[in-house]
């Protein structure tokens, strides 16, 4: 169309005269020279920020190789979250990429608190997918802050975020770092560099000089902080060239998510018009066959509740069945196969009205059938709730038990949503990631463990539970320490006190305290957290007043 539109315009301008194909001549050049600068608008030109970024991209990448990726160690964890975050948002600020705004200050706090949880408590109960949340949040927060989601915002394309940020950014631009190193010998910028390199020599220089003498007018807290800092980096070169070897890539990674970013450099791999289309390809059904399939799970649903309403309603008032030997096998019976049930649910409603060929809007019976679906998904909850009620009142709690009670209170306020979605108009996605992300970031912070441990030892000393579960002690780690010691100082079930004396006396054997500064260690002084160390000084204390 531009091509032949080109051509109607010269051959106008012939037709006017000489002038007029003089002019349209010199068109010509112009036009293609446009079209020959518009893919050099797509290659990565480096500044000095760019530079200062990409040495600080190694140093990140080295902290995690060293802190996060063969272990994720106390905190580490913590000032490796508080650097990332600090280094990202300058860098956006510098390069004028900075969105700003609620969301943005929404995820730089849950990525920040997160990351701190590390430096507070172990949570092994919940590592996995602490490590997974902290992951993702903290790249998020990048396009997030840098306004480069989907359409621009959060909303119903957030598996399109989630594969831009993970995967299509970072991976095409992987190469931006080191391409960033060409900012020094660009015009201006030249030499820059050398200015910065003799800097940071001085800046070491004078460090090494001075700190001496400040030590010797020290009261004692400055040498702390030298000492810190000499554990924290100091390394073996085996060590040093292993985790030096695993930051190469991590650092290119992190670089090309935050560079494509920041540049809007290949950010846009999936189109908005195609992501458009192809949700407008999944409407294939008729509304007929989407009412015909939700009123059958409905209908089937409702035949499975009221044909044992004695029994599916007992856990309620705490009442066993007849039949049943004990509370414990009662309450796990169906208490895990509701929990993927409620799953399930929301994801047929979600494909039910992704797949229908008029919009929920035009429906009518299409909102009472989600209605109808989602209060049934809540009576499921309800009565998943109440077996797991019954089940730890017989058998205490554990990170298993406690962890599904959790999700299931995010499907319930899904649930609810779901409701009101059916009156008002708003992104369920968003609300969904929203309260997903702050209920994640809660129970980082709330210890589960501890938690966990602190509810079986009050029971057990309150002779509401017979039998205190060993096993979950020590899936606990340092978090079952100070209860246990509570355990052993107030039980008298001498063979449970032998079981704990133990538990403690191999804990204490694995902890170092070190007389000059006071801190307990487990392996890496990065490993220390501060449920470590007052684990640590009850161990030694119980240890010492027990020898």
């Amino acid at each position: 169309m531009m091509a032949m539109d080109n051509g109607g315009l010269i051959a106008q301008k012939s037709v006017n005269g000489p002038e007029g194909a003089t002019r349209a001549a010199a068109d010509v050049p112009a036009a293609a020279a446009g079209q020959a600068e518009a893919p050099a608008k797509g290659r990565f030109k480096p500044d000095m920020p760019d530079f200062i970024f990409a040495l600080a991209a190694f140093a990140l990448g080295y902290l995690f190789s060293r802190w996060l990726l063969f272990s994720w160690r106390g905190w580490g964890v913590a000032v490796f979250t508080a650097a990332y975050l600090l280094l990202v948002t300058v860098y956006l600020i510098r390069k004028g990429a900075f969105a700003g705004g609620p969301a943005t200050w929404f995820w730089l706090a849950i990525t920040l608190a997160t990351g701190a949880s590390y430096a507070l408590w172990k949570n092994p109960g919940f590592a996995g997918v602490r490590s997974l949340f902290l992951f993702c949040s903290a790249v998020y927060y990048v396009i997030v802050a840098s306004g480069s989601t989907f359409m621009g915002k959060s909303g119903n394309y957030l598996p399109v975020d989630a594969l831009n940020a993970v995967v299509l950014i970072p991976i095409r631009n992987f190469l931006n770092q080191y391409i960033s190193f060409t900012a020094l010998g660009k015009g201006e910028k030249r030499g820059k560099g050398l200015p910065i390199f003799i800097g940071i020599v001085l800046a070491v220089f004078l460090l090494i000089c001075l700190a001496p003498m400040l030590m010797r007018a020290d009261s004692g807290g400055f040498s702390v902080i030298l000492r810190f800092l000499a554990d924290v980096f100091s390394f073996d070169i085996s060590d040093f060239l292993l985790y030096a070897l695993f930051a190469v890539p991590v650092a290119a990674y992190l670089y090309g998510l935050v560079s494509g970013a920041a540049h809007k450099m290949r950010t846009d791999t999936i189109k908005p018009e195609g992501a458009k289309m192809f949700v407008d390809t999944m409407r294939f059904f008729q509304p007929a066959t989407v009412y015909i399939a939700l009123a059958a799970v409905c209908g089937l649903y409702a035949i499975f509740i009221l044909s044992q309403t004695p029994y599916f309603f007992s856990a309620f008032t705490g009442i066993r069945p007849e039949g049943w030997l004990n509370y414990s096998e009662y309450a796990r019976q169906g208490f895990f196969e509701l929990c993927g049930i409620s799953a399930i649910n929301m994801t047929i409603l979600t494909v039910a009205n992704l797949t229908c060929k008029k919009r929920r809007e035009e429906l009518r019976l299409l909102r009472v059938l989600n209605i109808a679906l989602a209060v049934i998904t809540m009576l499921l909850i309800a009565t998943a709730f109440s077996k797991m009620a019954l089940y730890i009142g017989a058998g205490g709690l554990t990170m298993p038990r406690l962890m599904p009670c959790v999700f299931m209170v995010f499907l319930a306020i899904v649930c609810v949503a779901l409701i009101v979605l059916q009156k008002r108009s708003f992104s369920i996605v968003r609300l969904s990631l929203v309260v997903g992300a702050v209920i994640l970031c809660v129970f980082c912070l709330a210890d589960p463990d501890a938690l966990v441990i602190r509810y079986n030892s009050e029971r057990h000393l309150a002779g509401s539970l017979p039998y205190f579960d060993m096993d979950v002690l020590r899936r606990a780690d340092e978090a079952g320490i100070v209860p246990a010691i509570r355990v052993y100082e107030n039980t008298s079930d001498e063979d449970l006190k032998i079981e704990l004396a133990r538990y403690l006396n191999d804990f204490g054997n694995n902890i170092s305290y070190r007389e000059h500064d006071g801190y307990a260690y487990r392996g890496e002084a990065h490993t220390f957290s501060m449920e470590l160390y007052r684990a640590a000084e009850a161990s030694r204390v119980f240890l010492l007043g027990n020898r």
